[in-house]
This record gives C-alpha cells, sequence and structure tokens, in this order.
C-alpha cells in the first residue's frame, strides 16, 4: 500500500506581488502614475508588498494602497524588501513604478539590483511587468543592464518611439497616467478658463510670452488662472498671475488628494491649458481641455509622449515663430474633439494591456 505524503495535502503557500511606489509626496503628476501602477499590481496575487521610500503618510493616502498591503518605508527597508522577495512562494509577480528612468553615470549598481531582482522573480515562475517609462541620460554600462533586465521581463513598455529605439526590446504604449480617468468636464461653450502651470525652476518668460498668452485668453474670452501641481512651483504661479492679470490658485496647506480633486475640477473648465509639466497636461487632455507646451527649446519629452498616442503639436516653441505660437494659443473644439478621441482609445490600450498582464500571471500558475 502506497504512504499519502503529507505535504500533498498542505494548502498551497500564499502568492504575492511586489510593487514599487517611490515619489517625491509634493508631486500630484508622480502621484499619480504611481497610483495607476498600483492598479496593475492589484488582484495578481493573495499579498501585495509595497516599497514607498522615502514617502510621509500623506503619500501613502494618494497613492491609495490597502489596508492589508505590507508596506515598506525608507531605504533601510531596502534589505527586508530583498529578503521578502528572495523568500516568496512560487509565481512572484514583480511591478516596477512608471515614470522616467535616469541611466546616466552613477546608477550601474542601482541597475543591477533590478537586474537581480528580475531574475529571482524568473527563477521562480513569476511575472515581471516594467509599466510605460522613458529613458534619461542613457550611458553605459547602466543602459546594457537595464536593456538586459527589461528583455528579461515578460510585460516591458516604453512611453515614446525614441525609448523605445534605445531599449531594443519591448513595446510602445500610451503613459500611464493617460489611464487616471477620462472626465466629461463642461460642454465647450460652458468652458471660461485658460490655466497655466509652469515649472518654478525654469527661468521667468519673457514679455514676448506674456503678451502672446494675455492675447489668446483675451480673444478666447477666456479668464487667465495660476494653478499649482508640483509644490515647488506654487511661487511661480503666484508670479505668473501677477504678471499675466489672472486669478492664482495656491496649494497651500490643501491635503493632497483634496487638491488633486480641485486642480481635475479646474481642468474640466478650461478650454486651454500651458504648461511645462506633462501630467498636468496629461491631466489636462482627461478632462477634455487642450494641452500646450509653450516654453523656450522645449525638451522632447512631451511632445513624443503625446505623439506616441497620436497627438501632434503639443510641444510649441515660444521664441523664433510667433504665428506658430498664435496658432497654438487658439483653442477651437475641433481640436479638443481630436484629442478627447485620441485619449479615449489610449485609455482603452492601456486597460488592455493590464488585462493582458492578469492573463500572463494566471497562465505562469495554472
Amino acid at each position: 500500500m502506497r504512504r499519502r505524503d503529507p505535504r500533498s495535502s498542505r494548502a498551497p503557500r500564499a502568492t504575492r506581488t511586489f510593487v514599487s511606489l517611490t515619489g517625491p509626496a509634493g508631486n500630484i503628476g508622480d502621484a499619480l502614475i504611481r497610483r495607476e501602477t498600483l492598479e496593475w499590481a492589484r488582484g495578481t496575487s493573495d499579498d501585495l508588498v509595497a516599497y514607498t521610500g522615502e514617502g510621509p503618510d500623506s503619500w501613502l493616502t494618494q497613492l491609495g494602497l490597502p489596508s492589508d498591503a505590507i508596506v515598506l518605508r525608507g531605504k533601510t527597508s531596502v534589505p527586508r524588501w530583498l529578503r521578502l522577495l528572495v523568500a516568496a512562494p512560487r509565481h512572484p509577480v514583480l511591478v516596477f513604478e512608471a515614470g522616467e528612468i535616469p541611466l546616466d553615470r552613477g546608477n550601474e549598481l542601482r541597475e543591477l539590483v533590478f537586474l537581480a531582482e528580475t531574475l529571482i522573480v524568473r527563477l521562480k515562475g513569476g511575472v515581471v511587468v516594467r509599466p510605460p517609462r522613458g529613458i534619461r541620460a542613457p550611458s553605459w554600462p547602466a543602459l546594457g543592464i537595464h536593456r538586459l533586465a527589461a528583455r528579461l521581463s515578460q510585460v516591458t513598455l516604453w512611453r515614446d518611439d525614441a525609448t523605445l529605439a534605445t531599449a531594443r526590446c519591448g513595446r510602445l504604449a500610451p503613459d500611464i497616467g493617460f489611464s487616471a480617468g477620462r472626465r466629461a468636464g463642461s460642454s465647450w461653450s460652458e468652458r471660461s478658463e485658460l490655466l497655466v502651470s509652469l515649472r518654478g525652476a525654469r527661468p521667468l518668460p519673457d514679455t514676448e510670452w506674456v503678451a502672446a498668452v494675455r492675447a489668446a485668453a483675451r480673444e478666447a474670452g477666456l479668464t487667465i488662472r495660476t494653478v499649482v501641481q508640483v509644490r515647488e512651483d506654487e511661487d511661480r504661479s503666484r508670479e505668473l498671475a501677477r504678471l499675466l492679470g489672472g486669478e492664482f490658485e495656491a496649494w497651500g496647506e490643501t491635503d493632497p488628494v483634496i487638491h488633486e480633486e480641485r486642480l481635475r475640477q479646474r481642468y474640466d473648465g478650461a478650454q486651454l491649458v500651458i504648461s511645462d509639466r506633462m501630467h498636468v497636461l496629461v491631466l489636462a487632455s482627461l478632462s477634455g481641455a487642450i494641452p500646450v507646451e509653450l516654453v523656450p527649446a522645449p525638451t522632447a519629452k512631451i511632445a513624443k509622449a503625446f505623439a506616441a498616442i497620436g497627438v501632434h503639436d503639443v510641444s510649441v516653441d515660444s521664441v523664433g515663430d510667433p504665428d506658430r505660437m498664435r496658432a497654438a494659443l487658439a483653442p477651437t473644439s475641433e481640436r479638443a474633439e481630436e484629442i478627447s478621441e485620441r485619449v479615449r482609445v489610449a485609455e482603452a490600450t492601456l486597460a488592455d494591456v493590464q488585462d493582458r498582464i492578469r492573463r500572463a500571471v494566471r497562465r505562469v500558475r495554472s
């Protein structure tokens, strides 16, 4: 008579998902894309382990972490993160955070750690997910290490063609911010504002820029309002309101979650939103407003991310071509409808990616 293996009656060990969600608490856009990353991780395992870096309690609130998640905070918790990953049951899931990846000199050790994490999960028969990201300042050997880790991941996505070409693997996908939820907003005829939100670290716009924005608002019958989506930009927004003869809406001591909703309501009522912050423009487009990056010599980051979803001419150099600047600052309902349709498709594409991730997890565990 064959003896029964006592191990066969044991309940299977709980599955586990690891997700990285670091970021500065004073940046609504960073919180937004980390929160959407969390949505990709939710429901893929029994247990959720989240590394949130140095973020304060308000950062956890912005992320909306479930109460039963294992939350690891601060650099001192990195060894525990690695121990949990090594000790995880079969078929773990590892979800890296969305955003921009710095691969300049000095990031080699960090990339080696991420490569080791990827190898651990693959050897355990798990799934590695890299949400849509951009690469900044690629250098050797950090780029080579990152390429290898990306190739070993089942889901590797890039938010623009240039990054995809640099990475030499994976596929193009919309920035994850486009999955933050489209909003109906006001009808075009009821939208009454032109919103401005610029980086505080840039030089103040010149008199031609100020005159062009004021003229655009006057011709369209819009009220100018400056808003703050990143805390460090608050003084710049206050100064711009004065120069533009507009209204200034501070962040101040308002809770970040409440402030985010207030911002989105502002975008709901705007025809035009001018910013050099990518996720200001992403949120604006989700609310049906027309996004415009209008600065001297704009970086390619915003233009490429919007081009990836089929929206062009978002970024305009405010120096050199006044006719193009005037055209960019002339909001029309047709342009708004075109952008809204592209954003709808981007949202659907990201929802499909999330479904594919869940199918991949089920497949490795079946």
